[in-house]
């Protein structure tokens, strides 16, 4: 593991801003950079390596490391929360498309981390990253592991990034990682998921190892709206002994679900603070569940996808009863 970039963050001048606001200041009797978006630094495209800096925060906001960067809205992420310190999302894994963060669509075990992130101290952030694979550490308490990044493998910049004011100090970058033994938790698709849809206008798209469809990996926020489809076949025999199909959706930010043409579903899920893990607005086929009585026949399930924030736009669904037949997507 060799040592290939170091900065102080002492002086303004070594990196290429894409920031609303990034300037040398004083920060706890430290010099440091106060920034409010993302910086990246010359000489430092890397396919695996490891990036260690030093955080201090106020108040709110979301201190972190942008790797393999390919612009300035397509990059890894990962951060750490003052806000939720102790709390099971206090280092979050948010891969940017498009110019959005879709932590809403990456969520649980296998792409968030409790621990204690204290505001008015300076703080040890690191990440490592090599291959599929990720790990960030707050200090030396228990890392997040992600074994499936979002992005393709390749070079791309290392960067700094925070959504609201933080402060950088000792930047260090390695070329190579340092990778905990134990792996990581897989994250896992829900049995009945479906793992891939017709995209009207662009063509089918597969859903993430989770099961969710990250809509802002293909497509921008500036479209709006999108819909989906899917068709499937229910045999007489089968709906007589097995009885009702039972749907569990998750979605951001609105939907509107429709079967044969007939609504069955409307409704928005988006960010409502901090309090619960249901006002997060996460994308979670378990929150939203509909019992359907489904004549035999050949049937097509449709959802019409909207997007308002910049949070995460996707849908996980996953339908159980009889025996369901998919067909296969793209000849509905």
């Amino acid at each position: 593991m060799k040592l290939i970039y170091e900065n102080d963050l002492s002086e303004a001048g070594e990196f290429k801003r894409f920031a609303r606001q990034a300037e040398i200041t004083t920060f706890l009797g430290s010099p440091a950079l106060c920034l409010d978006g993302l910086v990246v630094f010359p000489n430092s495209e890397l396919t695996c390596g490891l990036i260690e800096v030093e955080i201090a925060a106020e108040k709110s906001c979301y201190p972190g490391v942008a790797f393999r960067v390919q612009d300035q809205g397509n990059y890894e992420l990962a951060y750490a929360q003052p806000h939720t310190s102790g709390q099971w999302d206090a280092i979050q894994y948010d891969p940017v498309f498009h110019g959005t963060n879709t932590w809403q669509l990456y969520h649980g075990a296998a792409y968030q981390q409790t621990a204690q992130v204290p505001t008015h101290e300076w703080i040890r952030l690191r990440v490592g990253f090599a291959e599929n694979r990720m790990v960030s550490w707050v200090n030396e308490q228990p890392p997040l592991l992600v074994e499936h990044l979002a992005h393709p493998t390749r070079a791309g910049w290392m960067g700094l990034w925070t959504y609201l004011p933080a402060y950088y100090r000792n930047l260090k970058i390695w070329d190579a990682p340092q990778f905990p033994e134990q792996p990581g938790i897989e994250p896992g698709c829900p049995n009945r998921t479906v793992t891939e849809w017709l995209v009207e206008g662009y063509g089918v798209i597969p859903c993430e190892p989770n099961g969710s469809l990250n809509v802002s990996r293909y497509l921008p926020i500036s479209a709006q709206q999108v819909r989906l489809k899917r068709s499937f076949e229910i045999s007489a025999g089968e709906v007589l002994v097995n009885g009702p199909v039972n749907l569990g959706f998750g979605f951001s930010d609105t939907l509107a679900l429709e079967l044969d043409g007939q609504v069955i579903y409307q409704g928005e899920n988006k960010f409502g603070g901090f309090e619960t893990r249901e006002s997060r607005g996460y994308v979670d086929q378990k929150s939203h569940h509909l019992t359907l009585e489904i004549a035999p026949g050949q049937h097509t399930l449709t959802a019409t996808l909207g997007v308002s924030e910049y949070f995460g736009w996707g849908l996980a669904l996953a339908m159980e009863g009889p025996a369901i037949h998919w067909l296969p997507a793209g000849l509905e």
